[in-house]
C-alpha cells in the first residue's frame, strides 16, 4: 500500500510538472507575440509621422509659392472666429447693486433663511409673486426689504425696475433676548428670543 502511494505521489508531480510546462510554453508564445505586434505598430507609427512630415513640407512649399493662399485662409480663420464669439457672447450685466437692510428682526434666522434661499437669484417681479404666495410670516418682512432695495436701485441709480433681479441676499443672527419663566416647585427658567438681521442686495440685467 505503501509503494502505490508514492507511485501515485510521483505520477501526480510528473503530470503537475508537464502542465506547468505548457503554461509556460503558452506564455512565451504569447509574450512573442505581443513583442511582435509592438514592433509592427511601431513601424507603422514612423511611417505615417513620416509621410506626415513630407506632407507639411509640400504643404509649406505651396504656401510660399502662393501667398495669397494663406491670407485666403488667415481671412476665413479670422472670420469664423468672430462668428464663434458673436455667438457665445454673454449678456451685459452692470456691477452696480442696490443695497437693502432690515436690523434687529424679532424671529429665528433659520426660517428668514429658509425664504431668502428660495427668492435668491429671482428677478424682481418673480420674487414679489413668489413671497406673495408662501406660507411663511417671514415673508412680510423680506417683501419689505424687497421693495426697499428696489426703490434705493431706482432712486440712486436709475435703475429698471423690471430688469432687477435679487444677486445676494442673507440674514445673521442678532442679539437673543432672555426672558424668565415661572416652572414646578418654585424653580425658574430663561425664555430665548431670538433676532436677525436681513441685508439684500438688486443688481440690474
Amino acid at each position: 500500500i505503501r509503494d502505490k502511494r508514492e507511485r501515485e505521489k510521483r505520477e501526480r508531480g510528473a503530470m503537475n510538472y508537464h502542465k506547468m510546462g505548457t503554461t509556460v510554453a503558452r506564455r512565451a508564445k504569447s509574450s512573442a507575440a505581443a513583442r511582435v505586434g509592438v514592433r509592427a505598430q511601431a513601424r507603422t507609427g514612423l511611417n505615417a509621422t513620416s509621410q506626415r512630415q513630407t506632407l507639411g513640407v509640400n504643404q509649406n512649399q505651396n504656401l510660399v509659392q502662393n501667398p495669397t493662399t494663406k491670407r485666403s485662409t488667415n481671412f476665413a480663420l479670422e472670420a469664423a472666429a468672430s462668428d464663434v464669439v458673436e455667438a457665445v457672447e454673454a449678456p451685459e450685466v452692470s456691477d452696480r447693486e442696490a443695497v437693502a437692510y432690515l436690523r434687529n428682526l424679532r424671529g429665528s434666522p433659520n426660517k428668514v433663511r429658509r425664504v431668502l434661499d428660495a427668492i435668491r437669484g429671482m428677478s424682481y417681479e418673480d420674487a414679489l409673486m413668489a413671497l406673495e404666495f408662501m406660507p411663511y410670516r417671514a415673508c412680510d418682512d423680506i417683501l419689505k426689504v424687497l421693495y426697499s432695495a428696489a426703490a434705493n436701485a431706482k432712486h440712486n441709480y436709475g435703475m429698471n425696475k423690471s430688469k432687477l433681479y435679487i444677486s445676494r441676499c442673507w440674514c445673521d443672527e442678532g442679539k437673543m433676548i432672555k426672558r424668565p419663566v415661572a416652572r414646578a416647585r418654585g424653580r425658574s427658567d430663561v425664555r430665548k428670543k431670538p433676532g436677525c438681521h436681513i441685508t439684500m442686495f438688486v443688481k440690474e440685467k
